[in-house]
């Protein structure tokens, strides 16, 4: 019966239901007038033009990946039986999902038995079973609204996750400045999938080194052409990707951008985890877990690969989800042995760097959960798991060279089909010569020997590492220095050293390779914060952070492409593909303009076909050159080497000047090739048909020839 002292509500229901959405009308317009805003940056189209480009681009293209992400939630669901109703339980069926989905992708390309059909029931499978759990369980949330998020953070990560989409819908090869235009884009990323849809299956090859690792997350991007159902060629001979206004081009970079979304929103609820296991006293959950969002979703290099088609964001979102499943206590130390290990070995899937700056902290985690003494079974499991996750890429490579992690161990495992000159070559070109002292001064010190952003940024000074590393550090000595987070912290320490020490011994020392420590930065300081009791000082801090980190990220948007971030946004993918009669047109636009259909065409120096019409020929650098064993045999008869382009069926020659000079300066270029021989080469080949030029000098790039007839 209702109390008769009760006061009637009188105010209507729609507008208790409007008050209810104030922050979120709030929020929504803040990003019209942010993206208008950010738009309007530099030269190029109208505001409007942009907006449709834009909106255009997620309608065409944004589908592919989200129906792929959530077919692997689906597959996810295999796994409920073993994690219990755990608060992350989204999070770990995602990452074992996704890594099934990958698996399922890369095994079916290299049978030869990925297609439209298989495509679609993989995927529809998966969707099949998310729909099926929505319907039965509804109560799942991925977001845990017990306590509303402070109304700046949830704005700043929606303007953050605004940005990360807006700049995935420039075209390959605008942005950024870091990345020499999304250079491994157009190399191997993109260019790989695109080999592999016109020859029918995934599949090492000679020409292209990068080909010969794991290449999960090129094969997503074949997947993805197959959902789509685009030709393998345009009418015009382009790549099949970049039919139908480069929908399946643009799916891949957009599909980074959900990575990187997905990834700010599981290490949210993971952080929320975290708190209650660790610091129980915590009177805010809330607060810390909106700002880790926001430091990931604006922390520069996750837009920057985020707004690519790399792999870094596959390798970051499986991080978060091995840090999941081993922070559960309630589960044996066997089971989470098993699942991240499967979860860190489709890491490693999607970049072998992860197999050294990731399984070291999931690791020293892992164990520190429970006794020395019960280590054994579950670190034999595990390993065990994880080799069979490799297995196909391992397999792919020892039927491909006799070398199962080629090109790497080669004294040991075997050469392949490369020399040892090769195999020198590409170990010091992917290692760095100095001390441990060098090397941990690139870690935290610029490089003055430097001469570009990347060379001189090389570890966490980089600014595209905004102010992530300072909050970690801080985050990891105020737990230290607190009795109940003392070991908590101990271990976060370790978990962050091991894969450093590995990035200073292995690599060469790229600051983006250390992309995948992010979740654990970004844990520390928030851990952190949790600890303080002053609600209304975590309030201001939170804030002031969330507000510090979405003005960095962009400055350094409104720096790109000579402060022109958006300038090619409307043109899209056209402007590097035909002629558009644009002052300084790409090269791939001219060169497709001046070449027939069916001339096939040799890149000299160049390893960035991606726009290049078929039929095309190439190499890295590392790999054989075709010319090579011409020059070889007949080192002082240039009319010879043409002539054996001419029996290759070679009809157009591009020599890039510029990139062969690169290459002898860092002494790349194999040993039976010198840049003298080229220019008397060149001197002996017919009038270019096209020179490209730079500086108000008009030096030449870049040169094509035709010599076939």
């Amino acid at each position: 019966m209702p109390d008769p002292r009760a006061q009637p509500d009188l105010q209507p229901r729609n507008l208790r239901s409007f008050g209810a959405n104030r922050p979120a009308l709030f929020i929504t317009g803040l990003i019209v007038v942010f993206v208008s805003i950010l738009l309007s940056i530099g030269l190029g189209a109208p505001l409007i033009v942009r907006i449709e480009s834009i909106v255009f681009t997620v309608l065409n293209s944004a589908w592919i990946p989200a129906l792929y992400l959530l077919g692997s939630l689906g597959l996810g669901r295999l796994a409920r039986p073993w994690i219990r109703n755990l608060p992350t339980r989204w999070i770990i069926e995602l990452g074992i999902g996704f890594t099934l989905t990958l698996t399922l992708s890369h095994a079916l390309g290299v049978l030869g038995l990925l297609s439209t059909i298989s495509a679609w029931i993989v995927t529809a499978l998966g969707c099949a079973l998310f729909i099926h759990d929505r319907v039965t369980s509804p109560s799942l949330r991925i977001n845990d609204q017990s306590s509303p998020s402070p109304i700046i953070p949830r704005a700043a990560f929606a303007l953050g996750c605004a940005l990360i989409i807006v700049m995935s819908c420039n075209p390959p090869g605008t942005l950024w400045d870091s990345e020499f235009g999304g250079y491994d884009a157009l190399s191997y990323h993109l260019q790989l999938p695109r080999e592999w849809f016109e020859h029918g299956r995934i599949a090492p090859s000679e020409h292209n080194v990068y080909s010969l690792l794991p290449s999960y997350i090129e094969s997503a991007y074949l997947h993805f052409a197959y959902l789509a159902h685009v030709p393998t060629t345009t009418p015009d001979q382009l790549s099949g990707l970049l039919a139908r206004n480069a929908q399946v081009t643009m799916a891949t970079q957009l599909f980074s951008a959900l990575l990187a979304i997905l990834s700010a929103c599981a290490l949210s609820t993971l952080v929320k985890r975290a708190i209650s296991l660790f610091i129980p006293s915590a009177h805010d959950t809330q607060s810390p877990a909106s700002l880790a969002s926001v430091l990931t979703i604006t922390l520069p290099w996750i837009v920057v690969t985020g707004s690519l088609a790399y792999n870094e964001l596959a390798v970051v979102l499986l991080t978060i989800c091995a840090l999941a499943i081993i922070i559960e206590t309630t589960i044996s130390p066997t089971k989470r042995a098993v699942f991240a290990a499967l979860l860190v070995a489709g890491a490693c899937s999607c970049k072998p760097t992860a197999l050294f700056l990731v399984a070291p902290s999931i690791a020293i985690i892992f164990l520190s959960t429970f006794p020395v003494r019960a280590w054994i079974k579950p670190i034999t499991l595990g390993s065990l798991v994880a080799l069979i996750t490799l297995a196909p890429w391992l397999i792919r490579n020892h039927i491909a060279t006799g070398n199962i992690v080629f090109p790497q161990l080669a004294s040991i495992l075997g050469l392949g089909h490369w020399t040892l000159d090769q195999h020198t070559l590409y170990a010091s070109a992917h290692h760095f010569n100095g001390s441990l002292l060098d090397r941990l001064s690139m870690l935290i010190l610029p490089d003055p020997s430097g001469t570009t952003h990347v060379s001189r940024f090389r570890g966490f000074t980089n600014l595209q590492w905004g102010i992530v590393p300072l909050l970690g550090l801080l985050g990891c000595i105020i737990l230290f220095f607190q009795s109940r987070t003392h070991k908590l912290a101990f271990v976060l320490i370790l978990a962050l050293i091991a894969p450093i020490i590995a990035w200073m011994t292995l690599t060469h020392l790229q600051s983006r390779f250390l992309i995948p420590l992010a979740p654990l930065m970004i844990g520390a300081c928030v851990l952190a914060l949790s600890t303080i009791s002053n609600q209304w000082l975590v309030s201001r801090i939170t804030n002031a952070l969330a507000l510090i980190a979405l003005v960095w990220m962009i400055l350094i948007v409104s720096r790109q492409s000579t402060r022109n971030p958006f300038m090619l946004i409307d043109l899209g993918t056209s402007v590097f593909t035909s002629d558009l009669q644009l002052d300084n047109a790409p090269w791939t636009a001219t060169l497709n303009t001046i070449t027939d259909p069916d001339e096939t065409i040799y890149l000299i120096g160049d390893a960035t076909p991606f726009y290049v019409r078929s039929p095309v020929q190439y190499n890295t650098v590392y790999d054989r050159w075709l010319i090579q064993d011409a020059i070889a045999s007949h080192p002082d008869d240039p009319t010879h080497w043409t002539q054996s382009l001419r029996d290759m069926n070679i009809d157009i020659v591009v020599v890039c000047f510029s990139e062969i000079e690169r290459f002898a300066q860092s002494e790349w270029l194999p040993p039976t090739i010198r840049p003298d021989q080229l220019i008397n080469w060149i001197d002996t080949l017919p009038e270019p048909i096209f020179v490209w030029t730079v500086g108000s000098d008009h030096r030449p790039v870049r040169a094509a020839f035709r010599i076939s007839r």
